[in-house]
Parts: C-alpha cells; sequence; structure tokens
C-alpha cells in the first residue's frame, strides 16, 4: 500500500502516469457522432492548385470554398490558417464578404512568446481586418504544447480554460456548447489512431454537388507533407505515436480538442480517486499475494494487473475520469511479488530452523550444528545419544515439497514402511527412530556411517561420512580392484532384490547414495526409496543423469535400479565417468588382473544394456552372474 503512495510522490511517478494515460487509448476510444469533415490543403491540392507550401494560399480560393460551404447551409466553419495581414484589398475584401456569409466561423489567432523577469507568457495575435470583424471576433489560438516526452495530452492553456480562449474552445462554442466550467486541468481523449472523421482534399471540395457540406461542421487546415514524428509546424505527438511511429496532422488535433469540447469529453484526474485506488489495490494485492506460494502468487500478479488495467479502461469509457494504472502495476505489484518471493525464502528458513530447533528435543540424544549431508527433501545432522553412540538424524522439511502435502506425507509413509525391514538385510542403513509427523517437518534417526578422518570426535563439526565417491577418489587411478568391485556389486545386488521383493525401488544408486558401515558396503539416501509402481502408474523422473537408463525407459523400476547398479560397477571398476560408458582404457588390458576384470565387465555390459529386454531381469539374476563370477575365479 505505501509502496503505491511512495511511487505516487517519486519522480518516477510521471514517466508511469503518462504511459498510464497512453495505454488506456489502446484498448478504449468513444465513437464520434458529429458531423465533422476535414477539408486537407494537401500535397494534391498544392499541386493542382498550384499552391507554394512556403507561401500563404490564394485567399481567392479561401473565398469561392466558404461561398460553397454558404451555399450548402454548413453549420460550422473553422479557418485553421492565421489571416495575418493585408496582401490584396480586393482579394481580402472578397475574403472577409464569404466570411461574412457565414453564422458561425471561427479564426485562428496567432501569439507571440512574451518573457520579462517575473514570468514566460504569450500574447495572442488577433487576425487582421477585415477578417477579425468578418467572423464576429470569433477566434481562438491553436496551440498544442507538448510533455517532456514530445507527447501532447493536456488540452492548452494550463489549466484551462484561460486568460484567452483557444480556437478549439472558441469553435466549440460556436457550434452550440454551454461554457467551460471553471479552470482545471484537462485531458485529451482521444478517438484513435485513425481520423474518424471525413477528410476531403481542398481540391476536390471545390468540385463537390450543391448541399455536400449542408449542416456539417467544417474544418479548414494544412496537412504536413509526411508524418514522420518530428514536432515542427502542423504535427503533433500523441499516444499513438508510441505505437505507429506517426505524427498527426495540428488540425486533426484540433478537430479531437474541439470533440472533447463540444460533446464534455474531456478527461480528468481525481485526487481523492487516485488516493483511494491506490490504498485499495495496496490493501488488496499486499494483503493476498504473500499468502500464497511464490508460482502461484505470480500467476495471481498478472491477473491482478489485468484486473487493474480492466477497471482503468471501463472507467475511462464510462466516465470522464482515468486513473494512472501503472502505479499499481509497477509501483505495487512487482513489490507485493518480490516481498512474497522474500518471505517464502524467510518462511522456508523459518521452517528449516524450526525443524533444527526441534531436533535437539529427541528424547536422549544431542544434535550437532552444522549438518553434514545434503540429502533428498532434507539436511543430515550428527546426533549422540546418552550412550554416547554416534547416530544420524536427518530433518525432512515440508517446504522442501513446496508445502504440498501430498508428496510429503507419501515420504512419511514410506520412511516408516522401510524402517520396518531396514534391519533385515546387511545392505540397508538401519533407521532406529520415525518421528511422528509434525506440521512443519519429520525426522528419523539411522546408524551412522564410517567416518573419512581418524579421531573426527574431538571436533565432530568436521565429521564427513565414507561414501563410495571419497573411496574411489582416494584409489590409484581412481579406480577400485576387480575382486572389491566384485564384493560391493554383490552385496547391493542382493539388496537390490531384497528391498525388490519387498515392493520397494531405490530410484537413485550413485556412488554419493552407497555408505560404509563397519566396512560394509549400504544403499543410502533413504527418501528416494518407494514402492514399485507397474508401467501404467505415473512415476516421477527422480535420479541422476548417466545412472538412468536412457529413454523412453520410465524410472521408479526394479529394472532402472539394475542399470544404476550396473552402471556404478563400471565407474568403481574403470575410474572412468557415466559418460564414457561402455569404453575402458587399454592399461586396464594391461593390469595384473586382466581376465578378472574382463570376467566383470562383462556383468557390467548386460547390467547395462540400453534394451531392458537385454539386460539383467532382476538384482537376484545380476547377483548369480557376480557369485558365478565369483566361482570361476576361485576354479581358475
Amino acid at each position: 500500500m505505501g509502496c503505491g503512495l511512495l511511487v505516487w510522490n517519486s519522480s518516477l511517478a510521471t514517466s508511469l502516469m503518462n504511459y498510464s494515460y497512453d495505454g488506456l487509448f489502446l484498448f478504449t476510444t468513444r465513437a464520434v457522432t458529429n458531423n465533422v469533415t476535414f477539408i486537407t490543403m494537401d500535397d494534391e491540392s498544392f499541386e493542382l492548385l498550384h499552391q507554394n507550401r512556403s507561401k500563404i494560399w490564394d485567399r481567392t480560393m479561401h473565398a469561392e470554398l466558404l461561398d460553397k460551404l454558404a451555399e450548402d447551409n454548413c453549420a460550422v466553419v473553422v479557418m485553421d490558417t492565421y489571416f495575418s495581414r493585408s496582401l490584396d484589398s480586393e482579394k481580402d475584401e472578397n475574403l472577409a464578404r464569404a466570411m461574412r456569409r457565414h453564422h458561425e466561423i471561427a479564426l485562428r489567432a496567432g501569439y507571440r512568446q512574451m518573457e520579462s523577469t517575473n514570468a514566460t507568457g504569450f500574447r495572442p495575435v488577433l487576425p487582421g481586418n477585415p477578417f477579425f470583424s468578418a467572423a464576429g471576433k470569433n477566434w481562438g489560438v491553436s496551440r498544442g504544447e507538448p510533455d517532456a516526452d514530445g507527447i501532447t495530452r493536456h488540452h492548452w492553456p494550463f489549466p484551462s480554460p484561460g486568460a484567452f480562449p483557444s480556437l478549439a474552445e472558441t469553435a466549440a462554442r460556436t457550434a452550440g456548447a454551454t461554457v467551460l466550467e471553471a479552470p482545471r486541468w484537462r485531458w485529451i481523449r482521444y478517438y484513435g489512431d485513425k481520423p474518424p472523421w471525413r477528410r476531403i482534399s481542398y481540391h476536390l471540395a471545390l468540385k463537390q454537388p450543391a448541399n455536400f457540406f449542408h449542416g456539417q461542421i467544417v474544418f479548414v487546415g494544412v496537412v504536413p507533407k509526411d508524418s514522420a514524428p518530428a514536432y515542427v509546424t502542423h504535427k503533433v505527438l500523441t499516444p499513438y505515436s508510441h505505437w505507429t511511429g506517426q505524427a498527426t496532422a495540428g488540425t486533426e488535433f484540433l478537430i479531437t480538442e474541439f470533440l472533447n469540447r463540444l460533446n464534455r469529453e474531456s478527461l480528468y484526474r481525481s485526487s481523492v480517486l487516485d488516493l483511494c485506488g491506490l490504498l485499495i489495490a495496496g490493501a488488496l494485492i499486499g494483503g493476498m499475494l504473500p499468502r500464497f506460494r511464490f508460482m502461484f502468487a505470480l500467476l495471481g500478479a498478472f491477473v491482478a494487473a489485468g484486473v487493474v488495467l480492466g477497471l482503468a479502461v471501463a472507467l475511462t469509457a464510462n466516465s470522464n475520469l482515468w486513473f494512472p494504472w501503472l502505479l499499481v502495476v509497477v509501483g505495487q505489484i512487482p513489490i507485493a511479488i518480490v516481498w512474497t518471493a522474500f518471505t517464502s525464502l524467510a518462511d522456508e528458513s523459518t521452517a528449516v530452523s524450526r525443524a533444527i530447533a526441534n531436533a535437539p528435543k529427541i528424547p536422549g540424544y544431542r544434535v550437532v550444528e552444522p549438518a553434514f549431508a545434503q540429502g533428498s527433501y532434507g539436511k543430515v545432522w550428527l546426533a549422540r545419544n546418552k550412550k554416547g553412540e554416534w547416530r544420524a538424524v536427518k530433518v525432512v522439511a515440508l517446504n522442501k515439497f513446496e508445502n504440498d502435502r501430498g508428496p510429503y506425507d507419501r515420504e512419511y509413509e514410506g520412511v516408516t514402511r522401510y524402517q520396518q525391514i531396514s534391519d533385515k538385510h546387511r545392505g540397508l542403513l538401519r533407521v532406529e527412530l520415525v518421528s511422528e509427523k509434525f506440521a512443519t517437518h519429520f525426522y528419523y534417526i539411522m546408524e551412522l556411517a564410517d567416518p573419512v578422518d581418524v579421531g573426527w570426535e574431538k571436533s565432530p563439526a568436521n565429521y564427513k561420512p565414507r561414501d563410495l565417491t571419497r573411496v574411489i577418489s582416494l584409489a590409484p587411478n581412481k579406480r577400485l580392484p576387480a575382486k572389491e568391485c566384485r564384493r560391493i556389486a554383490m552385496i547391493l545386488s542382493d539388496t537390490l532384490d531384497f528391498i525388490h521383493r519387498a515392493g520397494f525401488t531405490h530410484r537413485d544408486i550413485k556412488p554419493q547414495n552407497i555408505v560404509f558401515v563397519n566396512g560394509q558396503p549400504k544403499l543410502a539416501d533413504l527418501g528416494l526409496i518407494t514402492g514399485i509402481r507397474t508401467s501404467d502408474q505415473q512415476r516421477t523422473a527422480v535420479g541422476t543423469p548417466g545412472y538412468m537408463p536412457p529413454a523412453p525407459e520410465l524410472p521408479g523400476t526394479a529394472q532402472a535400479d539394475v542399470y544404476a547398479l550396473g552402471m556404478v560397477l563400471y565407474v568403481i571398476s574403470t575410474g572412468n565417468s557415466p559418460a564414457l560408458f561402455p569404453d575402458i582404457s587399454s592399461t586396464l588390458l594391461d593390469a595384473e588382473e586382466p581376465t578378472e576384470f574382463l570376467r566383470l565387465n562383462t556383468v557390467v555390459l548386460k547390467a547395462c544394456q540400453p534394451d531392458p529386454k537385454e539386460r539383467y531381469p532382476s538384482a537376484r539374476a545380476m547377483f548369480c552372474a557376480l557369485e558365478q563370477l565369483t566361482s570361476d575365479v576361485v576354479a581358475a
């Protein structure tokens, strides 16, 4: 709420207000019902009537045109051309006579800038005689004063009406408009990027049949040679110039002002409306968006921006008020989104902190900070019980699931089910305790992996678990002997066979998720262990690239676990990354155990077959192949 008010009073406000005003005309215009014709002094007329743009138009032609309009009994004539001084007495008198034939005619006055030590202003320069008298003293200054960006948005003078009349004001009064109320700032209502009134070239107007202009309001003025947006004589930049890149003829701008005056369609700003609109929008947007998750809040922000724009357009279409809607869309909504993002991060931090704060309350355990590992959906800390035994405690926070309770509940159920079998096989990390499911988190306590460094107990914060990644990083040539690879693979394939028969899959077997407890390899990252799903059930694509079978095979199957274990065996036996599979270095063939390595590699190749039909059908089959390999090695 306050952000909109701050923007309202900032240097940015002017630009936002201007663009708010301009943008409205992309979405709303009013139809012009008045019978208006613009007789254009255009290139075609200049050429065919042998006139010169650098010289004054032949007044004999003006007299002829005015006679034609008088005979047709047109309603009003507005001459947007300045008749300053006498040039030819006969032609001038003939023109004045033609003017006197019209009951309603308005002439353009000139103006001269006046400067003094105290102020800068303008002084009108009235039409010369005999034209001033012939027009019944109906004169006005035709002037548009653009804003800093060149766009003309206000009726001149500011405020209007001013000390002397504008030509649009005089023309409207001549056409029957009531006298304008007290001076105030007025904004121009534009009627579209294409002129909604009739245009006819000057030379053709002279040739029209009788009564062609009957009852019409006729404007006569110059059309520039081109519509390039440079602000020069006879050109005005409008809001449409942003999108069309074109300027409009000065006389057409005058017609727009005239219609605004005649039909009382000028636009106004209301400070009360602006203030109330910003306060209400700020209260609603600032109060609602931060209540949603960030992505929903972002979607809500787009909806809110559309609603604000729609209300602003409806207001202008159905009244003479306009509202600076960009103060809300740019000044309030983005700040609300930033605040939502900030609070989301803060909430996540608070939730995690709350979860950490709950961990020390585990009966009989003391948690050591900081966390030593980041697992799926949570972090892992050291915990020590009253007997002095070290354990690992993993806290799973709801916000890791974007506060979606569905997968959070399934995670809790999966860990609870896993606990029941965790002590039934040597290759599983034993879970001793699963907490109750709290509103923001739950935790479970499991046996601790062997440390990388001896003597870590003196400084528990430096504890690092001994996983297979660290083991191979310290091994010669970054690979393990074939015998050790076979031992690890046999234990893990047997473990996979056990959990598959129990109805689970692991989904992310890789060296980082294989830890050692008392030298025994075990599957870790229990959060990824889930129930086996059939081929027609939806599965989440959880896993690590390189260890996942190639598409289109789906993850989350026993066959996918076999593929992943085969790739682990390839990595630890060759020292290569999964991206190099199935390449092997020639140095491996020259090693002390080439035969044993090649036999092991046959298991790797079959386990990592891209086609599941060519792969081991189960973890048990892979275990049996490794067992047979062991027998062959012993027999040899």
